[in-house]
C-alpha cells in the first residue's frame, strides 16, 4: 500500500490519514493484510492480491460475498463483514482493491493446531450457518472450479522444466492427481442435488479467537451455495489435522456428530461424491499454487512452493483414507443403506 492508497482509504473513511504507512499484518496465504489505526480507530485493511483480475465479474462477487457475510452476522453469526462505505464494499485505487475492516483483538489458531475445544464449537456454528439456509437470489446454483487434466499435465512439466523443488513429487503422482480430478468432476452432478448458502472456507485460518475462546468467522469471499455434507466434511477433516501428520479420525467423528446432534443429517448417499469433492477442492488450490509458484514476485512464490508441498501429502492423505472414513461416518453416526 501506498501513501495515495492510504490517502483514498482514509478519505472514505472520513478520517485524517496517520503520518506513517499502515502496518504489515502477516499469515494471509492469498492477499496482504494491513494493520491501519487514524483518529483512534483500529481497521483491518485487506489489500485483493494483484493476480486478481479487477473485472466487474470479479467486482461484484467481492461485493455479494461482503453482503454475505452482513446478512449472517444479522443472526448472531459472529461473521466479519467489510465496512460498507457509500453502499460500496470494495475501495479502488490506483488498478487496486481494498477491504476494510473493524480491528478485532483476537488471533487464529496455528495452521496445525488441533483443539477439540475448538473443533466442536466449529461443528457447531455450521450446523447453525446451514439451518439458516440464507436465502441469496443472486446465486442461482453452485459452482464449481474445474481444471482439464491437459492443463494440470502442462503446468506438471512446467514446474520440471523450471527445476522447481517439488517437481519430482508431482512427476510421481501425476496419474493419480489426474485420476482424483476425473473422479471430482464425476462427484460435481452429485453434490449439485442438494445446496445451502455458507462460508466455504471454514478453516483454522479463517477463524480468530479472542482470550475468551469467543470465534470471529473472516474471509468470507469464498461464500457460495454448496453442499452441506461436503461442507461438514471438509470442516471436520480440517479441524482435526488432516492437513499435518497427526489426523485425529475421533475428532473428525466427534464433529460429525457435533453437527448432527442439531438435527440436521449428514446425506449417507453423499459421502464418496463428498470426499471426491474434497479433494477437487485441493487439486483447484495445488493448481493455483503450481502456478504462483512461478511467479516473479518472491513472496507469492515462497508461498506457493510451501503450499504445494503441503497441499500433496493431504490429497493422497485424503485418497487413501475415502474407503475407511466412509465405513467409520456410516458406523459412527448409524447411517444405514
Amino acid at each position: 500500500m501506498n501513501r495515495s492508497q492510504l490517502e483514498t482509504i482514509c478519505k472514505k473513511l472520513k478520517m485524517s490519514p496517520p503520518c506513517d504507512l499502515p502496518q504489515r499484518v502477516y499469515g494471509g496465504l492469498l492477499h496482504k493484510m494491513w494493520y491501519l489505526e487514524c483518529n483512534d480507530s483500529q481497521f483491518a485493511v485487506k489489500q485483493l492480491n494483484r493476480r486478481i483480475q479487477l473485472t466487474e465479474e470479479i467486482k461484484s462477487q467481492y461485493e455479494l460475498t461482503e453482503e454475505i457475510a452482513f446478512q449472517f452476522s444479522k443472526y448472531t453469526i459472529p461473521a466479519i463483514h467489510a465496512l460498507k462505505i457509500e453502499n460500496n464494499y470494495l475501495i479502488l485505487s490506483e488498478d487496486e482493491a481494498f477491504l476494510v475492516y473493524p480491528w478485532i483483538t483476537a488471533k487464529a489458531l496455528d495452521k496445525d493446531a488441533i483443539s477439540e475445544m475448538h473443533a466442536l464449537k466449529i461443528a457447531t456454528l455450521l450446523a447453525k450457518i446451514h439451518c439458516i439456509n440464507l436465502d441469496v437470489p443472486q446465486l442461482s446454483t453452485q459452482e464449481f472450479d474445474i481444471h482439464p487434466n491437459e492443463k494440470i499435465s502442462v503446468l506438471i512439466d512446467q514446474s520440471a522444466s523450471q527445476n522447481l523443488v517439488f517437481k519430482e513429487q508431482l512427476i510421481s503422482n501425476q496419474r493419480i492427481i489426474i485420476e482424483l480430478n476425473d473422479l471430482y468432476q464425476k462427484a460435481v452432478p452429485i453434490l449439485q442435488s442438494s445446496s445451502v448458502v455458507s462460508h466455504g472456507d471454514l478453516d483454522q485460518k479463517n477463524v480468530l479467537w479472542d482470550k475468551n475462546n469467543a470465534s470471529f468467522l473472516i474471509d468470507w469471499e469464498s461464500a457460495r451455495k454448496l453442499n452441506p455434507t461436503y461442507e461438514i466434511v471438509n470442516c471436520a477433516l480440517d479441524w482435526s489435522g488432516i492437513t499435518t501428520t497427526l489426523f485425529q479420525k475421533p475428532l473428525f467423528i466427534k464433529m460429525l456428530k457435533t453437527y448432527a446432534s442439531s438435527g440436521i443429517t449428514i446425506n449417507q448417499d453423499h459421502l464418496e461424491a463428498v470426499f471426491y469433492g474434497v479433494l477437487g477442492n485441493w487439486i483447484n488450490w495445488l493448481v493455483y499454487n503450481i502456478e504462483r509458484s512461478f511467479s516473479s514476485d518472491k513472496e507469492q512464490q515462497a508461498i506457493g512452493i510451501e503450499q504445494v508441498l503441503q497441499v500433496l501429502p493431504t490429497i493422497i492423505q485424503v485418497k487413501v483414507s475415502i474407503m475407511e472414513l466412509t465405513e467409520l461416518v456410516t458406523r459412527e453416526l448409524r447411517i444405514t443403506f
